[in-house]
């Protein structure tokens, strides 16, 4: 075996570090390849060895592939497919960023240590014994009773629904604003010291333990945009729901005249489509003539989000309606983002682009509630981010990657501020809603302030419209991966389609 050593202790080492998994079988079997000679007295030696050589490097690559938590390989060819590359940029730094030093070290150590031992010792029988050894140490421990427990689960939540009733007609009317706002949970918003922000003060409703289930920004959007049912799953999403379950369709039939806007026009992510067919979204409001602000990491240009709310609202004023709902998907902080005129942009370090493309998104909220607010009329805003930026990482995922749908990445803050009469800019007292809820909590809250409008002397407390906000346990998926809590542990199930739990390092 010689130097391969280097491969499987340095995996070995990997996955006690919490890094990838060990699939003991196919190791074993990779080992006893390498460990097969090619004879000296077959035809063509020298060529057979070079052509065994290639195909140790191949399945090397595909084991690793295979023990990591990456997604199956195939479908991340077709996602580059159809996205396309990435810059060369982005590429550079995510690859700085992803580096953990003393994980570096380590892997260092191992070859040299490697290289010493080979000449003194047959290091073929230890490195076996110590991959027979793996499955003691227990990491990858499954658990056989979450397949049931998430089958309660989806059949819980396909009897939640929640229905929109016609406000009285002596109640006060009120604009709807649903701020879709991508790459932003409360683990980005504590690496940055933004958790405290006085910008998240200004709500007079905070969700701090809000699941946006996806950690994508389709699947997510759709997941909003159907919001008046309960959970499904990932699949289901992108099948026709009944009526009822869709967000703008439930305005809509009270009368309201429904907006879509969104800062960028990718096509690639076939965005627009999806929130059209599987969400019922108007088609977005133009963005010809709104200044590019940033581009993002496949040199999408993303305007300016400022002006395009001030487009809204200009023709919001001109269609003079007694009521109206915007839907606003904002990209400002996506991973790759940069300032449109910066030129060397990926040498700077990701937190600080972020905590700058934060301070500028909120000062931009804050100018546009301002000028609503100015007008007199009356507004809900809801503030609800798609998922996570993975701003730190996690030892199973590097910093900038979704694929696995972990807590940190889809804890998200989620903000409902009241603009109008009797609403101050700061509220003298915020109400924390601490249980777990998702997106059917947002659609109740608005069902039940529909029905009885805060904006008034008669109007309830905060306090009283949520006391029965359903909640939802934490179940979240993407295509390929998907995560359960049960008790307090988290568990996934992914490329090998079987559960295992997580480790701790995974969701620090």
């Amino acid at each position: 075996m010689g130097l391969w050593s280097v491969y499987f202790l340095g995996k070995i080492f990997l996955y006690l570090w919490g890094a990838i998994r060990f699939s003991v079988l196919p190791n074993l079997l990779f080992a006893a390849f390498l460990a097969v000679p090619v004879p000296k007295t077959l035809p063509l030696h020298h060529v057979l060895k070079s052509a065994k050589l290639g195909l140790s490097f191949l399945f090397a690559f595909l084991l690793l592939w295979y023990d990591s938590y990456f997604p199956p390989l195939l479908y991340t060819i077709s996602t580059f497919q159809q996205i396309g590359l990435p810059e060369k940029e982005y590429i550079y730094r995510f690859v700085m960023n992803t580096l953990n030093p003393l994980a570096v070290l380590a892997l260092l150590f191992i070859l040299v240590l490697c290289i010493f031992l080979n000449r003194r010792i047959k290091l073929a029988p230890v490195v076996v014994l110590l991959m027979l050894i793996v499955p003691l140490f227990g990491l990858t421990r499954k658990d056989v009773g979450i397949e049931e427990y998430l089958t309660s689960f989806y059949q819980s939540e396909s009897k939640r629904m929640v229905s929109f009733e016609q406000p009285e007609k002596k109640a006060p009317d009120f604009d709807i604003l649903i701020l879709h706002v991508c790459s932003l949970s409360w683990d980005d918003l504590r690496t940055v010291g933004f958790d405290t922000h006085p910008f998240l003060r200004k709500f007079d409703i905070l969700f701090t333990n809000f699941n946006s289930v996806s950690s994508y920004t389709n699947p997510s959007a759709i997941r909003l945009l159907r919001a008046n049912c309960g959970q499904q799953k990932h699949e289901a999403i992108y099948r026709e729901a009944s009526k009822e379950c869709y967000l703008l369709e439930s305005l809509r039939s009270l009368e309201y005249q429904t907006y879509t806007a969104i800062d960028n026009d990718a096509p690639a992510y076939r965005f627009v489509e999806d929130i059209m067919d599987h969400g019922k979204a108007d088609a977005p409001i133009s963005l010809k003539g709104i200044p590019v602000q940033q581009y993002d990491f496949d040199k999408t240009p993303i305007h300016n989000d400022l002006q395009i709310l001030e487009r809204w609202w200009d023709m919001r004023q001109k269609a003079d309606k007694k009521r109206a709902a915007l839907y606003f998907d904002i990209t400002t902080l996506h991973g790759g983002a940069h300032w449109a005129h910066e030129k060397d942009w990926w040498k700077r370090d990701r937190p600080t682009h972020y905590k700058e493309f934060l301070l500028n998104l909120f000062a931009n909220l804050e100018k546009f509630f301002q000028r609503i607010s100015a007008s007199g009329r009356n507004f809900v805003v809801v503030f609800v981010p798609e998922h996570g930026m993975a701003l730190r990482g996690s030892s199973i995922q590097a910093p900038d990657l979704r694929d696995i749908p972990l807590p940190q990445i889809t804890n998200i803050p989620v903000g409902i501020k009241f603009i109008g009469q009797g609403f101050q800019d700061t509220p003298v007292q915020q109400e924390i809603v601490a249980k777990p809820t998702s997106y059917l909590a947002l659609s109740w809250t608005l069902s039940s302030l529909l029905k009885e409008p805060p904006f008034s002397r008669e109007g309830r407390s905060l306090r009283q419209y949520l006391e029965e906000i359903p909640e939802t346990r934490f179940v979240a998926e993407n295509q390929e991966a998907l995560v359960v809590r049960r008790d307090q542990d988290f568990y996934l199930y992914g490329k090998e389609k079987t559960w295992t739990k997580l480790p701790s390092s995974a969701l620090r």
